[in-house]
């Protein structure tokens, strides 16, 4: 089995030709590489027309690069670079995220992030679709393809790394996303019977994409398994080695939306949802990314009702993250600030009255004031309600409860630095012993460095595919039921929690 990376480099001693061996020098290379395993091998005619030239210039010793693809092999240049470079991305609907690596040594050089460029036409992915309906459509992926480009340009300068040596790019996201990025059309993925362009992975140049990495560089895109499927789902799949179980295992994903999968190697189940952006700096005008300035933690004193507060990278904050949000929300509520329905008490340190609307004081300065409303704090509840509801419906759905879980995988907003205590005591989380759920960070960009380093795993996202069943919950009749008592802290029936 090849466990080579998606790009790599090959050094090659030619047989010189003689009156007695008359092969041709397109057969001669391709003969040495056969012999190495590298067949069946496509060699380019951009490359033909060089080859030649290049033989008897370096005394018929070559270095080369090689891409692997679903049908093979194939010749992406003639005198390797010193260093080949790939780079994994994952773009989500808030965030894109990518991670350099060196190939040939598979040494991870750096991870660097941006916002998503596409903010400005919604912030969810159906917003975007409708904005491409109204005629938006390649405004959206020029903006998208120009913040990738700058993200790229940023963490190859940073690490001055030419980006003419980047040979392979492997890139995950959700459906709309991956067909922006393509430039597919989108318009039919949220309508009804929503069907995507493309389902299966996709193999591209970067002068498809307008990418300005190596002209030859490989571009894998992760394959979707249908509008509420996509290929940040399959990535990180890939990521917690879903073929690799033999007992079923779940796997949250939680962003804008939260996605559940529910599988081992024989079967998999994927559910969907509209979660609301209360991880990710939506619910809230204090709301942010989690970069340097934003609140990470907090804690409020038992006995004074101070607020401590811990920010990235230190300084004043700028405002909060998902992380700070939860622990925030938990501290309220274990503080007796707020009632389990969300609502101040108003003779609380901290709750002011802000144009009429009781409000906390997370933060104050002589020139600063972050605060947090009870509007907002209800559309928190909203969107935490939505993520334990979902699990709870899917998981009865197919006849198992949160207690049958031996392991809970957490990816997204929720894997990414929360405080998990926080996270049971609100309800976000079920409440079963903590060290069965298992925090793994941004699972797409981690499966889709993983392929990048190992193009075997093309052939293991294939299966993963075709094990694929949707399970529609919006339509479950329980929901309604379980969502109204999630909307309160932890729940109305907190043994749900307990599954």
């Amino acid at each position: 089995m090849n466990h080579r990376p998606l790009a790599f480099g090959v050094t090659v001693v030619l047989p010189e030709p003689s009156l007695q061996d008359r092969t041709a020098d397109v057969d001669r290379l391709t003969a040495e590489l056969e012999k190495e395993g590298f067949h069946p091998l496509q060699i380019p005619l951009d490359i033909m027309q060089r080859l030649s030239h290049e033989i008897r210039t370096n005394d018929f010793t070559l270095d080369l690069v090689i891409g692997c693809t679903d049908r093979g092999y194939v010749l992406l240049d003639i005198n390797s670079p010193d260093a080949l470079y790939g780079i994994a991305l994952d773009i989500g609907t808030t965030t894109i995220e990518c991670a350099l690596y060196e190939l040939n040594t598979q040494r991870k050089v750096a991870v660097l992030g941006t916002a998503n460029p596409q903010a400005g036409y919604g912030a969810d992915v159906l917003a975007r679709a409708q904005m491409a309906m109204a005629g938006k459509g390649d405004d959206l992926v020029q903006a998208l393809r120009q913040g990738i480009n700058c993200l790229i340009r940023g963490v190859c300068e940073k690490n001055r790394v030419d980006m003419q040596n980047v040979y392979a790019l492997t890139v995950a996201g959700n459906t709309i996303m991956s067909h922006f990025f393509l430039g597919l059309e989108v318009i039919n993925v949220p309508i009804a019977p929503n069907t995507p362009v493309v389902g299966h992975a996709v193999f591209c140049s970067p002068r498809d994409v307008e990418i300005p990495v190596h002209p030859k560089a490989l571009i894998y895109v992760f394959p979707n398994a249908g509008s509420y499927v996509g290929g940040d789902i399959i990535s990180g799949m890939i990521a917690i080695g879903i073929l690799e179980q033999t007992a079923p295992i779940l796997f949250l994903d939680v962003g804008t939306n939260v996605e559940i999968t529910l599988g081992c190697k024989e079967w998999i189940m994927v559910g969907a949802g509209a979660a609301g952006p209360a991880l990710e700096g939506g619910i809230s005008d204090i709301g942010r990314r989690a970069e340097p300035g934003t609140i990470s933690r907090v804690a409020i004193d038992s006995r004074t009702g101070d607020t401590r507060l811990t920010v990235i990278s230190g300084g004043e904050p700028k405002g909060i993250c998902g992380s700070g949000l939860i622990d925030l929300v938990s501290e309220l509520y274990t503080r007796g600030v707020i009632d389990r329905a969300g609502k101040f008490n108003m003779s609380s340190k901290g709750v002011v009255l802000k144009d009429g609307v009781p409000s906390y004081q997370v933060f104050r300065s002589p020139d600063k004031e972050l605060l947090l409303t009870e509007h907002e704090l209800k559309n928190f509840l909203r969107s935490k309600a939505a993520m334990f509801a979902f699990l709870f419906v899917f998981l009865k759905s197919v006849g198992m409860s949160i207690s049958d879980m031996e392991k809970i995988y957490l990816s997204g907003a929720l894997g990414c630095g929360i405080h998990l205590a926080s996270a049971v005591n609100i309800g976000m989380l079920p409440d079963i012993q903590q060290e069965k759920m298992v925090p793994i960070g941004n699972s797409s960009l981690r499966g889709a460095a993983m392929l990048l380093l190992n193009s075997s795993l093309v052939d293991d996202v294939r299966h993963i595919r075709s094990l694929i069943t949707y399970r529609q919950m919006s339509e479950d009749p329980d929901l309604l039921n379980v969502l109204q008592g999630a909307l309160f802290i932890p729940h109305t029936d907190p043994q749900l929690l307990k599954g």
